[in-house]
């Protein structure tokens, strides 16, 4: 069989969220199939050198500018018209923030992303969906059809994954405990309803917990429309235990995750939540939304929270802060269910997809 994938967002000098996706995806089908051909499209020009295609393991490979006859493509982008030598095409959403959380974008990005995915859902074949929150969002916004959603859950990066120990480094603390969160500083990440949390807890401490220095690390690159973000912090009448971490490298990050004494992942909306599954491997607790994928994706191995309201943020943390035996409960759980989140078990699914649809 003939599979062409489209791995243009690899190119990029800075892998995005769809090229990570997308290495780890080819990286792995090629890890566990040897039978099919595969054919990686690309727009790479020949005397291009600032961009390096990746190269693999494995005999059953080309990079292609043009595809030949294949029976199936899939793309993670929504660019891509379906290529004429493509029987079949097979297109990954990763979400539908425009429409289940449109505040985050301007008007302009909502009707060009818009246009674009409406034009995906009439040519794909078969769309593949990180989550079952997604997928909901997939036939409640754009009326798809139930029968051509499959649900593949991603892998977490394996510089991360919690099936492959490593050493890791002693990361600066400021403090033995605090509470983290990691993801880019933008509204839909809710870290304003945070830094309002972290405040409610500080208030909060009692007895020989409120003895204890804790702080609260914001893990992230700043986004857009973060403003409001730092006139929250500046309100916070404990902003000196609150520390902006910007961009951490994987090493630090690994570090981060295994030392937090609770892991807060307040998001308004997720196609995911990579971060939750983070957590989970490197052993620390977790608190998140039971909206969107967050729930779904916790399975039960989480505190789960409404993230409008910040006093239950509070409380969940406050729990888990004055409870070792629930903390531990929760550690466990979460290492159990990081277990589920591995490219092996998403190139598997995929391939069946490839092959049996």
């Amino acid at each position: 069989m003939r599979i062409g994938i489209d791995i243009r967002s690899t190119l990029k000098k800075t892998n995005t969220g769809i090229g990570r996706y997308t290495i780890n995806l080819v990286k792995s089908l090629l890890e566990i199939d040897r039978d099919n051909s595969y054919y990686f499209y690309n727009r790479k020009r020949l005397f291009d050198f600032k961009r390096r295609l990746p190269d693999f393991p494995a005999k059953n490979y080309r990079h292609v500018r043009n595809l030949p006859e294949i029976d199936a493509f899939h793309t993670s982008s929504y660019d891509l018209e379906k290529p004429k030598k493509a029987k079949k095409l097979i297109v990954t959403v990763h979400d539908v923030i425009i429409k289940a959380y449109p505040a985050g974008h301007s008007e302009k990005t909502i009707k060009e992303i818009d246009v674009l995915i409406k034009r995906v859902l009439g040519e794909a074949d078969l769309l593949i969906a990180d989550s079952f929150n997604t997928k909901s969002d997939l036939m409640k916004f754009y009326s798809a059809p139930e029968s051509k959603i499959h649900v593949i859950y991603p892998g977490v990066n394996p510089l991360l994954s919690p099936l492959q120990p490593r050493r890791l480094p002693k990361a600066s603390y400021e403090v033995e405990e605090y509470i983290l969160f990691v993801g880019t500083l933008e509204p839909r990440k809710n870290i304003q309803g945070l830094i309002k949390a972290f405040n409610y807890v500080k208030k909060n401490l009692v007895g020989a917990v409120s003895d204890r220095p804790l702080q609260l690390y914001i893990a992230g690159m700043k986004g857009w429309m973060y403003e409001d973000i730092f006139k929250e912090y500046e309100r916070s009448d404990f902003k000196g235990d609150i520390i902006f971490k910007g961009y951490a490298p994987d090493e630090e990050l690994a570090a981060l995750y295994k030392n937090a004494s609770v892991f807060v992942y307040p998001s308004f909306y997720e196609g995911f939540g990579f971060p939750i599954v983070e957590a989970f491997g490197y052993g620390a607790p977790v608190v998140t939304s039971r909206t969107s994928s967050c729930g779904e994706i916790a399975g039960g191995a989480a505190l789960v929270i409404d993230p409008e309201n910040y006093r239950e943020i509070g409380e969940a943390i406050l729990k888990i802060i004055n409870s070792d035996t629930l903390r531990q409960g929760l550690i466990a759980k979460g290492l159990e269910r990081a277990k589920e989140f591995t490219w092996e078990n998403t190139a598997r699914k995929f391939l069946k997809i490839f092959t049996q649809y």
